[in-house]
């Protein structure tokens, strides 16, 4: 983080410029009553003080401004300072010019309260009792050496006197709503400095590019992953069109595949239009990356599959290896049949193992098709029931009869068989034991969901339930549900373990039609 960012917000960085616009304003306000004194003192010693005053306020206020940044004191005495030198100036004005009648001290007001807005705590009360005090005592002096008279005006002065207080009240009050408004302008804009560059650093770490276009197709900002797909980018300011044409045509048609300029690589447009701005963001994926990692993925899953099937072939072979043997030396009729057994389970074993991983090789050819997904699985189970032997009424079917889906048959079929035959398995094979259900989703997918009521999943084993090679069936390979799940997902499908309060219950998801 910039070290702008990281600093502490302190009142006084911002008073001090406002401090120097009203130092701005002392020499203006001194420049303009050298030039009206002449117009209001007609008496020559008058004026000749007059003059010898407002020399000496348009000097200080000069020195004061020319001074202001380079005085090392805190701000609060330089802030007094300079209210201090205003009052005493003003004050030494109203004796020579006239006393309160002349104004001055309306003038003093503004003082006081520009004292209250710059300064801190209490004092601008101090400001406003400074202020009193000069005027009762100019005031006074003037009554007992220049105007009689002004002993009368008494009355008038004190409530001038009242006015300074009630401007410092009143300024103070601003001055603190003021502070809090500028503290939280600070803290939010902070806030937002920080996430601006928490946003360009992941915007700059993303994997794809982003394009922001402006509504005419101009270029306004691109992340180093589009520079890199797009080569050289003069830079900002340029018609998409002139950078990459193809680029341009699929941004304009909403989105698409692009191959680069100069056969560079391929990308996947997309893009999204604010509605506010009229501004476009383009996301450009690169699908060769895609395809790459794709590709890592599949021979890292396959290296483990292909260890796995080692292991599990391992087994079966092993046994059908050591009772050949046994097979070759044993003479009695009971022990070589027992031994023939044994080798035939584990070649069906192998076999249904070699068959469920050329099923899983099939994955990538679905070729999918409108199919009735009520009369499919009823006829699906009619076979199997008439196939295996079993109880009609042990598998339960229920569902709309109008609700088709987009599947590949055949591995609907496959899908449909692990589900019902590991319900069939761990079921009572009572009526009904099997439940096969088919409705809709809330955002129009079609639900199809196989509860058993046996004993179910127990919780340590459900993250592993889809694993290939995990079961809790000695006769089984582990490779139904996993199988199941990778059919489902190669037809945009979902293969789930949801909970239940008693047996299994597996959902599949997959795309309705319209």
């Amino acid at each position: 983080m910039s070290a702008t960012t990281a600093q502490v917000w302190q009142p006084a960085e911002s008073r001090w410029e406002s401090l120097r616009y009203y130092s701005y304003y002392r020499l203006i306000v001194a420049c303009g009553l050298a030039f009206i004194g002449r117009m209001l003192i007609s008496d020559g010693n008058s004026a000749d003080a007059w003059y010898g005053v407002v020399s000496g306020y348009l000097f200080a206020a000069v020195a004061l401004l020319y001074f202001l940044r380079m005085s090392r004191a805190p701000f609060h005495w330089v802030v007094s300072t300079h209210i201090a030198v205003d009052i005493l100036a003003l004050s030494a004005m109203m004796y020579v010019g006239g006393g309160h009648k002349g104004g001055l001290p309306y003038m003093m007001m503004v003082v006081v309260a520009a004292g209250g807005l710059l300064g801190e705590g209490r004092l601008v009360y101090f400001y406003a009792s400074l202020a009193s005090v000069s005027v009762l005592v100019v005031q006074g002096l003037r009554a007992l050496a220049i105007d009689t008279e002004a002993a009368s005006d008494i009355t008038a002065v004190g409530l001038i006197c009242i006015g300074f207080f009630a401007v410092a009240t009143v300024a103070r009050l601003l001055a603190t709503r003021a502070l809090a408004n500028e503290r939280l302008a600070h803290q939010r804009g902070a806030a937002l400095r920080r996430q601006v560059q928490v946003n360009e650093q992941v915007i700059a770490d993303l994997h794809d590019g982003i394009l922001v276009l402006d509504p005419d197709g101009v270029l306004l900002q691109a992340n180093p992953k589009a520079a890199e797909l797009l080569g050289d980018i003069p830079g900002s300011g340029i018609p998409l069109e002139v950078i990459s044409p193809e680029l341009a045509d699929a941004v304009q048609q909403g989105g698409g595949q692009v191959r680069m300029n100069d056969g560079g690589s391929r990308v996947r447009v997309r893009t999204l239009r604010l509605g506010g701005q009229g501004d476009t963001i383009v996301y450009l994926e690169d699908l060769e990356r895609i395809e790459r990692e794709a590709q890592q993925i599949k021979l890292a899953a396959l290296g483990r599959l292909t260890g796995s099937i080692a292991h599990e072939i391992r087994n079966p072979l092993a046994a059908i290896s050591h009772a050949s043997e046994l097979l070759a030396e044993e003479k009695r009729a009971e022990m070589q049949s027992r031994l023939t057994r044994i080798i035939h389970d584990n070649t069906l074993r192998i076999d249904r193992m070699v068959r469920d991983v050329l099923e899983l090789g099939r994955r990538d050819r679905a070729t999918p098709e409108t199919i009735p997904l009520l009369p499919f699985v009823r006829a699906f189970v009619d076979e199997q029931v008439a196939f295996e032997g079993l109880d009609p009424a042990l598998v339960m079917l229920v569902g709309d009869m109008a609700l088709p889906l987009r599947f590949d048959r055949i591995h609907l079929q496959q899908v449909l068989w692990n589900l019902i035959g590991n319900a069939r398995r761990y079921a009572s094979g009572a009526p009904g034991s099997v439940k096969v259900t088919i409705q809709s989703g809330d955002e129009g997918e079609v639900l199809l969901d196989v509860v058993d009521d046996g004993p179910g999943v127990p919780p340590e084993a459900r993250a592993q339930i889809f694993e290939p090679f995990f079961t809790s069936d000695p006769r089984g390979t582990g490779l139904g549900l996993y199988i199941a799940r990778e059919l489902a997902q190669a037809n945009g499908a979902q293969l789930e373990l949801c909970d239940s309060r008693s047996g299994a219950h597996f959902r599949l998801v997959a795309k309705g039609i319209a």
